[in-house]
């Protein structure tokens, strides 16, 4: 009996440790229309003090405080490479469906203030047609081991003059594709059309 109670303490234990987050990011999001439609997410991530310091002290090479184009190839493989497999934690719901991030681009890693800050864009392919298609785009991490605070009341749209785009945030709450999602979390709701 003490084995099982013991047991059970242990896998609580393990669970609320995996439960909580243990890296933070601030994000900011633009959502890019080039002149066939929905093409990308531009991505800019601030990360938390520590754990800018530690992807510093291993991926600043020269210990200069700074990253240079070779470095910034490290960051991009040891940081936003395991991502892949969580859509870089860019989900674009389009109908009953989660679209598949095609490719990562422009991809530039900074350090500023004790704070490393990821730029990046995640590439989509979504046509415009005569008719409104509909987006709704959020950034997180649903295992709440990154703690992803998107700032979708600042986010923006670019496009071409040719659509007509309309955009604002709201909570995530009522789509069945969103319900494993923090309930805090928020969205970037977008419709799009050819003008």
């Amino acid at each position: 009996m003490i084995w099982k109670s013991l047991l059970v303490f242990v896998l609580c234990g393990a669970s609320f440790v995996c439960a909580h987050p243990h890296v933070f990011i601030e994000a900011t999001v633009k959502a890019v229309f080039d002149d066939a439609g929905f093409s990308a997410i531009r991505n800019h991530w601030v990360y938390d003090e520590l754990y800018s310091s530690a992807m510093m002290s291993s991926g600043d090479a020269d210990g200069d405080g700074k990253i240079s184009d070779s470095e910034n190839k490290w960051f991009s493989e040891n940081i936003l490479s395991p991502l892949k497999e969580y859509n870089y934690f860019n989900y674009v719901q389009s109908g009953t469906v989660f679209l598949k991030v095609l490719g990562i681009s422009n991809f530039k890693a900074t350090f500023k203030n004790n704070r490393l800050m990821l730029d990046f864009e995640t590439k989509f392919s979504i046509p415009a047609g005569a008719d409104y298609t509909m987006l709704v785009i959020a950034i997180a991490d649903i295992s709440n081991y990154f703690q992803v605070t998107a700032d979708m009341e600042n986010a923006d749209v670019v496009g071409p003059d040719s659509f007509d785009i309309e955009f604002f945030n709201d909570g995530l709450r009522g789509l069945t594709l969103f319900r494993a999602f923090r309930s805090d979390i928020e969205g970037l709701y977008l419709r799009f059309k050819k003008k």
